[in-house]
């Protein structure tokens, strides 16, 4: 029977070597909207699945050459979802069980006492089939959903990485004019004592001056390798137990390195040890933004006079570390706080900010499951206060 639509009647395989039987079948299913084949041996029925294959399989079990708990196998093989329906006249346990192991829809005894239930059985079969392929499509348009979700994840980590990344090396300028300061120093100094070198005839003064050539050296290799640490590419490094102090100390000496920060007070509260599990890389480049932000807001208050101050606390309990990073400088107005981590978010005129420090100040702490909060009056001082989980 046509269907109303362009979708393929569903195909229903009749096999039982009885032609009355066969008959029988064919006139109680022949009302359906099914498209019917009737046949009467096992090989015609193996023929027709291997050309045609078959959505239900109605076949009686013991045929005279090929058994219908082989026809069960051979659909199942062509296609795993074909609903079959085994019909005996010799009923017994094994052959019940041996055809449900098979995954048969149901098993049906000769004579058929009620011919019309084979119809209900047929409908309910189907509509199995159709569950089972309807699950498969959801399950296969699950699996591309997943797949685009997990792509769209990658590219949105990615991108983090790189924003991450250019906010550093945005910093990396303002840092490197006050470090180009720190190694003028040793190396005029370094300059002057080989000078001295030359022309002097004492060993041992000669001795201390090579002395204090290296001195010099290693202030310079000290500054170049902060610089390189703080540079460099975050995803290049392991999560580790990263001690917060010890890099609040180092994100300290990179700030103060930076120009200008005169007038600045830095108040340090600091235990001995606090551990977060996280890259090194990037919980420095937390407190140097937050540092470095606190200190340019005193200056924009004070402008290098006395007075300015900032403050940074830490401290633990059961399952975060915390740390506080106040200043008393210029504040932030009430209607911007809620836009302070947006990014390309700046107060500072063109060309003295990219908008970006906050965002990724945010940005990583959310990596790492922690959080950051921001309390603020104009002309009376910032804090920003953090939280991470502790090591496990």
């Amino acid at each position: 029977m046509d269907q109303p639509d362009s979708t393929p009647a569903r195909h229903l395989l009749i096999v039982d070597d009885e032609p009355v039987i066969l008959q029988i079948l064919q006139a109680v299913l022949e009302g359906e909207p099914y498209r019917l084949t009737a046949v009467g041996t096992g090989r015609e029925a193996a023929a027709v699945i291997e050309e045609q294959g078959c959505d239900l399989l109605l076949t009686d079990k013991n045929l005279p050459d090929i058994s219908g708990i082989d026809l069960l196998r051979l659909a199942k093989e062509k296609d795993p979802f074909t609903e079959v329906i085994i019909i005996t006249g010799y009923a017994s346990v094994e052959t019940a069980i041996a055809a449900m192991e098979l995954d048969a829809f149901d098993y049906v005894l000769k004579p058929l006492n009620n011919v019309f239930d084979i119809r209900k059985k047929a409908r309910q079969a189907l509509q199995k089939r159709d569950m089972a392929l309807e699950n498969r499509r959801l399950l296969s348009h699950l699996q591309e959903k997943n797949a685009e979700l997990e792509a769209a994840l990658r590219e949105s980590q990615e991108l983090q990485a790189e924003l991450i990344q250019s906010e550093k090396l945005a910093g990396i300028g303002t840092l490197a004019a006050g470090i180009a300061h720190e190694i003028s120093s040793p190396l005029f100094g370094i300059m002057g004592l080989a000078e001295a070198v030359d022309d002097e005839e004492d060993l041992a003064l000669v001795r201390e001056y090579a002395g204090d050539i290296v001195e010099y050296c290693r202030n310079i290799r000290d500054i170049v390798v902060e610089l390189t640490s703080y540079s460099r590419t975050a995803t290049t490094e392991y999560r580790t137990a990263v001690d917060l102090p010890r890099i609040i100390e180092d994100a300290l000496l990179l700030v103060e390195r930076s120009a200008p920060v005169d007038g600045v007070v830095f108040d340090r509260q600091l235990p001995e040890a606090a551990y977060v599990h996280a890259r090194t890389n990037e919980i420095q480049q937390v407190f140097v933004n937050l540092i470095k932000n606190a200190a340019e807001a005193v200056i924009e208050r004070f402008g290098g006079a006395p007075g300015g101050r900032v403050g940074i606390r830490v401290g633990q309990d059961d399952e975060s570390v915390w740390a506080e990073v106040s200043d008393n400088g210029s504040g932030i107005p009430d209607d911007k706080l809620s836009v302070i981590f947006d990014p390309f978010y700046t107060t500072k005129p063109p060309g003295k900010g990219t908008g970006l420090g906050l965002n990724v100040v945010y940005r990583i702490l959310t990596k790492y499951r922690g959080t950051i909060s921001v309390e603020s009056e104009p002309e009376r001082g910032t804090t920003f206060r953090l939280k991470i989980p502790v090591v496990n």
